[in-house]
């Protein structure tokens, strides 16, 4: 029988005469009667005429400008001395509540972590039965558990499950805690343990771990966004996470020698520091419950910056600081002070906190300070802590792959097969479509607010019009996908809303009623986007499971794979795309249209995953030379069990087992995850 497919489109006009358009695709036999709904698999007609894809395809990573932070001289007096605390702040082990845990502790190898025991975390965020199916706390993974969802026939979507887990393959951070206070200069907080309900063996804590898989740092900076659900803001308020959305974010600022004022930081292009603010203060990652930054501000300020860490002579950043012992011949309060301004640290008064949160500002008293009692620079230690590991961050760039080379016009530095593969990449994959551009994501700067391709400049694409799989029209955001890794409800990701009440979708954002949206801050920023007519309130949005692209340089440094890292290769990663994803099904009106079986030859999947590895690997990276160059770090990596329970340390805590990675300007990668 004759099949054909006619298109309905609906035009309702809503409230200030604003189209939204609803498109389903129906099977039409040759009689012309209607039989069923087919939902398209990987592609709905007309996707190219109606919603054009303006974003360009590999390029050189030389010629893509990072954006600057706004007004950072407003801030920053010392550019150099703020990425060398940056840098001594990412690695430094004191950072941890424990003492332990540094933010490169998840961010070691590629940018990213390798470890492969005690690293599950039992489901998604939103996961009503916390439990670990694959083992417990404190398992040894291996390569055959992998994939996390496993198929009888890895090209066949709907062929047999032999096995469907909902663990995510994540990061080891700390013991949980409660928060009890902080003394000046120490190596740690004095903390109080908490009994885990989830994290422990035998009622003995274990390390918990995180609820998605670490992304790599390197080239983050790019990013427009960061966090698999974005909720790190472009703009940076100088104490949390959450942007504008905190309204009531401030960090204070000297107008005089006696005169502190609550001062609201508005910093654009910092959504690296406002990642960086997070992990410090996560019971899981690397704080207890109730740490608070000016907490880490009180311990930190007087310390030795990595003084249980050796810095090599020749570090590309700390060597002129580094100390021939350990650590740094410095403080992180003399780097404050040589890096920023004064009026964001120097007062002859100290803040006291009340009960209820409120400020005075009083005389320094002539003795030591109480818990509840800081210096401005204790107190304001976010706004440095985030602007430095940022500016830090942003010098993390691996711009020599052989990619590069290749489009520097060097033609030999790709092998046929990878030429091959770059084609399948951009062609029939559609994997530029997201991963775009040298910056390998559509989650950056660049794309989303319009690149340049062929010299025209593209329009801004920040929130945009889709099919879903259901070849319905849908607004969403551009840089983040629901691919049907795992079933939505699972963990919302980008649908979710901040701790405010706040959308962290965009569109989601410009859907609601402005009265839905408890900061009306958010309301007043620009977003721009290439919808015509308006988005209209209440109109179709998918926001739901979503997730932000990552970018793919350095992709074979970085396994697992995925937000719940259950993909262990980059075979298995582009097996899940070839048949249509997981859960497409399930996901099918957050889906996002273009997933669906690839029908890709044996050949086409050989020739991808060799462009997917080689040439997007900066040798730099691989050799830990500059900028990717680091002290010494002990890596906590699983738990001694001795008569099936773990090994106790004084606290009554599981014992670590520390991985060692040397310090060093060069030298081979710490092993890969599972090779």
């Amino acid at each position: 029988m004759t099949m054909k497919t006619i298109w309905r489109t609906l035009a309702v006009l809503s409230a200030g005469a604003v189209l939204v358009v609803v498109t389903t695709v129906r099977a039409v036999g040759s009689s012309g009667s209607e039989e069923q709904d087919l939902p398209r698999e990987g592609t709905c007609e007309l996707a190219q005429d109606l919603f054009p894809d303006n974003n360009p395809g590999p390029g050189n990573l030389k010629e893509i400008a990072l954006a600057e932070p706004t007004n950072l001289a407003a801030y920053v007096r010392d550019r150099r001395v703020a990425i060398v605390m940056g840098k001594a702040l990412f690695w430094d082990m004191q950072v941890g509540s424990d003492g332990v845990q540094a933010c490169a502790s998840c961010h070691f190898r590629g940018g990213a972590d390798p470890r492969s025991i005690n690293q599950l975390n039992p489901g998604g965020a939103n996961n009503p039965n916390p439990t670990i199916d694959l083992g417990g706390p404190n398992l040894q993974l291996k390569a055959s558990d992998f994939p996390l969802h496993k198929l009888a026939d890895p090209t066949d979507r709907h062929s047999n499950v032999l096995r469907d887990s909902d663990d995510v393959v994540s990061s080891q951070g700390v013991h949980l805690r409660q928060f009890l206070s902080a003394e000046p200069g120490a190596i740690k907080d004095n903390t109080a343990v908490v009994p885990d309900p989830v994290f422990g063996i035998d009622g003995i804590n274990t390390r918990r771990a995180e609820p998605r898989n670490t992304p790599t740092v390197i080239n983050a900076a790019f990013n427009h966004l960061n966090f698999w659900d974005r909720r790190a803001r472009n703009i940076f308020n100088g104490l949390s996470v959450h942007g504008a959305g905190d309204s009531a974010a401030r960090v204070l600022r000297a107008t005089g020698p006696n005169h502190i004022v609550p001062t609201i930081v508005r910093i654009d292009n910092a959504s690296l520091a406002s990642q960086a603010v997070g992990p410090p203060l996560s019971d899981r990652e690397m704080g207890s419950l109730g740490r608070t930054f000016k907490d880490v501000g009180k311990r930190l300020a007087s310390a030795k910056p990595l003084r249980q860490q050796k810095v090599a002579e020749d570090d590309s950043v700390l060597e002129p600081y580094a100390d021939e012992d350990q650590g740094l011949n410095t403080t992180y309060r003399e780097l404050v002070e040589a890096a920023f301004r004064p009026e964001w640290w120097q007062s002859n008064r100290i803040v006291v906190v009340a009960p209820n949160g409120s400020l005075s500002f009083v005389p320094r008293p002539d003795r030591p300070l109480l818990n509840n009692e800081y210096t401005m620079l204790e107190y304001n230690f976010s706004l440095y802590f985030g602007l430095a590991v940022q500016l830090y961050e942003m010098t993390l760039i691996s711009d020599d792959a052989p990619v590069d080379r290749f489009f520097d016009g060097h033609p030999d530095a790709l092998t046929q097969q990878e030429q091959r593969g770059m084609e399948v990449f951009t062609g029939e994959s559609a994997c530029a479509g997201c991963h775009s551009g040298a910056e390998m994501t559509d989650n950056s700067k660049r794309i989303l607010f319009g690149a340049m391709v062929d010299g025209v400049k593209q329009p801004a694409e920040l929130v945009e019009r889709m099919f879903n799989g259901e070849c319905q029209i849908v607004a969403y955001d551009q840089g983040v996908c629901n691919v049907g890794v795992r079933p939505t409800e699972e963990d919302l990701g980008a649908g979710s809303n901040d701790p405010f009440g706040n959308p962290m979708s965009f569109i989601k954002l410009l859907t609601l009623p402005p009265s839905d949206v408890p900061s009306e801050e958010l309301l007043t920023y620009p977003i721009p986007n290439i919808a015509d007519p308006p988005f209209a309130v209440h109109e179709r949005t998918v926001t739901e499971g979503t997730f932000k692209v990552p970018n793919l340089r350095n992709l074979q440094l970085t396994a697992p794979y995925f937000h719940n890292g259950g993909q262990r290769t980059i075979r298995q990663v582009v097996e899940f795309y070839n048949r249509g994803g997981d859960h497409r099904e399930h996901n099918v009106e957050n889906i996002d249209f273009e997933i669906g079986k690839l029908n890709l030859t044996e050949q086409q999947i050989d020739d991808l995953v060799a462009f997917l590895s080689r040439p997007l690997t900066d040798m730099r990276v691989v050799q830990q030379s500059a900028p990717f160059d680091h002290p010494q770090l002990f890596v906590p990596n699983g738990h001694p069990i001795r008569g099936g329970r773990p090994r106790v340390n004084e606290e009554g805590v599981a014992l670590d087992v520390l991985l060692t990675i040397p310090g060093r300007h060069g030298g081979p990668l710490p092993s890969a995850f599972l090779p």
